[in-house]
């Protein structure tokens, strides 16, 4: 008896050793990237840890708060950004999701877990204001471009996207 349970812990033992699970090597080279958006002023620092995966995505945008008249650039602004601000931007007063940095944190999760942007769909107001998956001939580059794909995010992406490609390029092998 003693050398049967000793066979099965030997083959427990055995079968158990080295069968560690080794991770997918992912497909960016170790570093911290960042990119700069200077029509929209939003930035994004991107970390790419050791076996290549994304594990953070960080938006920000540099934002002038305070104006005494808005649009209107004077001594009475304060430069600051709209993560700095947080729940003072002001976005959840109009919008059903969150605030500015609540949303643009649901888009990075996204990224990181998909591992990059290839799931974004954008969608373009036609003409006639209508929702569309389809690039309107007019489309200029100061329209709204939207997406679905992520749940808890309103805000116009496309300046999310522009920024994500350009440090996913940078990333890549």
């Amino acid at each position: 008896m003693k050398k049967v349970l000793f066979s099965f812990m030997l083959i427990v033992l055995m079968l158990s050793t080295g069968c560690e699970k080794i991770g997918k090597v992912g497909d960016y080279k170790e570093g911290t990237y960042f990119a700069y958006d200077e029509d929209s002023n939003y930035t994004v620092t991107m970390y790419v840890d050791d076996t290549g995966h994304i594990k953070s995505v960080l938006f920000d945008a540099a934002y002038l708060s305070g104006c005494a008249t808005r649009g209107v650039i004077d001594d009475t602004c304060t430069l600051t950004t709209k993560r700095g601000l947080g729940d003072e931007y002001g976005m959840a007063r109009v919008s059903d999701v969150g605030e500015w940095y609540e949303q643009v944190d649901n888009f990075s999760k996204k990224v990181i877990d998909e591992q990059g942007i290839d799931w974004l769909v954008l969608k373009y107001k036609d003409a006639d204001g209508k929702i569309t998956s389809e690039k309107p001939a007019d489309k200029e580059e100061k329209d709204k471009v939207y997406t679905d794909t992520v749940s808890g995010v309103t805000i116009v992406v496309d300046n999310l996207e522009k920024l994500m490609n350009n440090v996913l390029t940078q990333a890549k092998k």
